[in-house]
């Protein structure tokens, strides 16, 4: 079934471990603004990916296909053939305390479980951020960030696209935290500097009929207050969370937790209603993979969860 597909034994680092939810300072120079939002329109597509699919050529490809510079992507059906992983690990030092594992390679078929993907622009080529959990023939559940090369399985792949016109996906190398991270950059001429709005939160004027905001949520930031301000500074009163991706500091959800320093989503959805009031209600839930390559899910805790590395926020207004 697999080649190196299972993961090390797992050697505590020397430093001092903290608790899921423990903020990580990260080494590079703090970078602004922390909420980094583009307020797009939306139009949803299904593909449909044959046995044998280079996955990352086909989402790349679709941008092309709809005349976008950027989607992002939720996988609904269907198997994965051969795939290259790596899933997060324990950093060199307490400056640096997050990193990945060596590459793993699978021989599938796999069953599919979750999975979401950003698509979009590394150095002017089409580029994919996709991060995945499947089950295996003996029932074992695993996931990880895909390298390129993946490829769909015997049943092929179901995947629910959404195309943002309004929208350039760059991924760039992030002084902060030394990682390559996805950022919306705005197409309207019309549009402000991003950057010039705030040191805090930043969200350009919206284009015409705008139903939805990308958004890139930077370390520290906690997710669920995250996903209320991009609401609250586009003026969506309910919205959706759907095809989301991104780390945060272990996990901590409403019954169990995930260990520190970082897990990696493979989805996050939920809902927000009543943004603009003064009794919001952010209800979030996720699928995780931890550094020892196993997967959790659940409702997630209020306010417990801050960003470790980035997060990749697609909100769709639903009022």
């Amino acid at each position: 079934m697999s080649n190196g597909a299972d993961s090390p034994r797992l050697i505590p680092p020397t430093y001092p471990l903290k608790a899921p939810g423990a903020d990580v300072i990260h080494a590079g120079p703090r970078q602004d603004p922390r909420i980094l939002s583009v307020p797009t329109r939306c139009n949803e597509h299904v593909i449909e990916l044959s046995e044998g699919t280079d996955l990352f050529a086909a989402l790349g490809q679709s941008l092309t296909d709809f005349a976008v510079e950027g989607l992002v992507a939720e996988f609904v059906s269907g198997e994965f053939g051969r795939i290259d992983y790596v899933h997060p690990a324990y950093g060199p030092d307490a400056d640096h305390p997050m990193s990945f594992t060596e590459t793993f390679t699978l021989d599938g078929p796999v069953r599919l479980r979750r999975a979401s993907a950003t698509v979009g622009f590394r150095d002017d080529a089409p580029f994919c951020h996709i991060h995945a959990s499947w089950t295996e023939s003996d029932g074992t559940i695993r996931g990880g960030h895909l390298l390129p090369g993946a490829l769909s399985g015997p049943e092929g792949l179901t995947i629910r696209l959404f195309a943002v016109p309004d929208v350039r996906l760059v991924s760039e190398v992030d002084p902060e935290t030394g990682f390559s991270a996805f950022a919306p950059h705005p197409l309207e001429a019309t549009s402000t500097s991003t950057e010039a709005e705030s040191s805090a939160t930043a969200i350009p004027s919206p284009p015409a009929a705008a139903d939805a905001v990308v958004s890139r949520i930077r370390p520290g930031e906690i997710l669920d207050e995250a996903v209320l301000t991009v609401c609250r500074n586009a003026g969506f009163e309910s919205a959706e969370v759907v095809a989301s991706l991104g780390s945060t500091t272990g996990a901590v959800f409403d019954d169990t937790t995930a260990p520190w320093p970082a897990v990696e989503f493979t989805h996050l959805s939920g809902t927000v209603t009543g943004a603009q009031s003064l009794n919001p209600r952010v209800t979030l839930a996720g699928e995780v993979v931890d550094i020892a390559g196993e997967v959790h899910h659940g409702a997630l805790a209020p306010a417990a969860n801050p960003v470790a590395v980035t997060f990749e926020l697609f909100i769709r207004r639903t009022i």
